[in-house]
């Protein structure tokens, strides 16, 4: 079941990220020649400043679920429920909080926008980003329960269908009325529409939930959860930083424009991560269930070829971003819109910390490990911001870019997994530290040969991007097969593909006969 489920959420994921990621680049294009950089500077910073105020949140999602995987293996409905009515409480109080802060933030809009640009309503439009934010603590907790049952594929597809509607209609209203504010309010519609839907949805899947709305888990669970949320605040805390804060110090310290530059690449780059997430993320519900019905040895097991599924498909892109990022910027929104070859460098490189970080958090959080490490986040925003804020001022944007690469490997990069083989896998870390310098050794040798053959293709437009991309391809992951496909990680996951390839045909061929 775990590994049908996996599938099914990981075809969800996939199936809604290609839709999105083609009206997104629809929409994308029509807003950067409709409106102006300074739209697309605003656009990122409001983003991130309500991401910001999302601290507030501080983790109570991710504690909340940990506490669900063990009574929806059990099936204890009463448990269950109780753990729906705090979530419910919990939120409130988190919309309340951050509808405090962020009209507190009002007054202070002009010091975070230096070269503040001539766009009317500044105020409206960032009130219209402080509803929505709020608006998805209301209703989206609910999607908590049906992914606890590892059945994300649902919310998904309700997500899918909403987004969709939405760039279909702003797309409308930037060639018909090029009005930003209208087309915020569309956004936030379609938000508030798929957080209503998915509730109601997850009240017909679990009947059980409306019977009793009072009744709250003991104070022994109740403490067991605020525990988990106190570490998670502080990790959301680092995370916050991390994700977005970038945009914050380029519109103080280099201003506004840079923003909108910055966020093309981030827009591309976050769509990317979607669909990988989508691959891995689907996998958390099972990964939890797992790790509370199985041994050490098993859960280890599949750690190993989850890791090397992360680092075959993030260093495949991040060789694929340093090939076509700026030819594809270039084609697609013009030369005044690229970042120089070294920054992309750095964003990449970044790009890749992060992706390679990923199955070790997915599981540390299934497993319920934030504990450890709740105090790394404080030293990891400290740096983040001096070395942001102190090289932003002498080198611009490369600055902020070292800051995070700084922070990360100086935190993050030893704390996380030296966490989750300590407490969860009970094994030595320099294990992981073995695999990541051998697999990021193989990447840069790899990715360069292939860098160096596409060097020579240079025709411009969108056929340069396409014949790099098919060369990177097939290249990239040839040698990568070669090298690695006696390895017990590549023949656990073919099995599992086949396994579930297999699966799909017999039940085809069933509904044949």
């Amino acid at each position: 079941m775990r590994t049908k489920n996996s599938f099914f959420n990981f075809m969800a994921n996939t199936g809604s990220y290609i839709i999105n990621l083609i009206l997104s680049f629809v929409t994308r294009t029509i807003f950067i020649h409709v409106l102006s950089a300074e739209y697309l500077g605003v656009n990122g910073l409001f983003g991130n400043i309500l991401s910001v105020l999302s601290l507030a949140e501080l983790g109570i999602g991710t504690a909340m679920l940990f506490h669900m995987y063990k009574p929806i293996a059990e099936e204890n409905e009463d448990e269950i429920r109780k753990l729906m009515n705090l979530y419910r409480i919990l939120y409130a109080i988190v919309a309340g909080v951050v509808t405090v802060l962020g009209l507190a933030l009002v007054p202070f809009l002009d010091v975070l926008i230096k070269d503040k640009p001539d766009i009317d309503g500044l105020t409206t439009i960032y009130l219209l980003y402080l509803l929505n934010t709020v608006c998805s603590y209301l209703w989206g907790y609910k999607r908590a329960i049906i992914d606890g049952h590892q059945m994300s594929y649902v919310g998904t597809i309700y997500n899918t269908v909403f987004t969709t509607t939405q760039f279909i209609l702003q797309i409308i209203v930037l060639l018909v009325f090029r009005n930003f504010i209208i087309y915020l309010v569309i956004q936030i519609a379609c938000s508030i529409l798929t957080n209503i839907v998915v509730a109601h949805k997850a009240d017909k899947m679990y009947p059980y939930l409306k019977k009793d709305k009072k009744s709250l888990p003991d104070k022994k669970q109740i403490k067991s959860i605020f525990k988990n949320m106190g570490a998670m605040s502080i990790h959301k805390l680092g995370d916050v930083v991390l994700n977005n804060t970038d945009s914050l110090v380029m519109s103080s310290f280099v201003g506004i424009v840079s923003v909108g530059i910055y966020s093309n690449y981030l827009m591309i780059s976050a769509s990317i991560n979607t669909a990988l997430m989508g691959v891995l993320g689907s996998t958390t519900a099972s990964i939890g269930n797992l790790n509370a019905s199985e041994d050490k040895e098993s859960v280890f097991r599949v750690f190993r070829v989850l890791e090397f599924l992360c680092f075959w498909i993030y260093s495949y892109v991040c060789v694929g971003m340093m090939i076509v990022f700026n030819p594809f910027m270039e084609a697609w929104a013009g030369e005044e819109y690229l970042f120089s070859m070294p920054l992309v460098f750095l964003f990449v490189l970044n790009f890749y910390i992060s992706g390679m970080r990923k199955v070790v958090l997915i599981f540390r959080d299934a497993m319920g490990l934030y504990w450890y490490d709740r105090y790394k986040p404080i030293f990891e925003v400290v740096i983040n911001l001096i070395v942001s804020i102190v090289l932003a001022q002498y080198i611009g944007i490369a600055g902020v870019f070292i800051g995070t690469l700084v922070s990360v490997m100086s935190t993050c990069f030893w704390i996380e997994p030296l966490v989750v083989y300590k407490h969860g896998f009970e094994r030595k870390v320099s294990h992981y530290f073995g695999l990541f310098f051998k697999y990021t050794a193989i990447m840069f040798a790899v990715g360069g040969l292939s860098y160096w053959v596409c060097s020579f293709i240079n025709m411009g437009g969108f056929l340069e991007v396409v014949l790099k991309s098919i060369i990177v391809t097939v290249l990239y992951n040839g040698i990568l097969l070669l090298l690695f496909f006696r390895t017990m990680e590549f023949k656990e996951l073919w099995g599992v593909i086949m396994k579930i390839y297999n699966g799909w045909k017999e039940k085809r061929k069933n509904k044949e006969e």
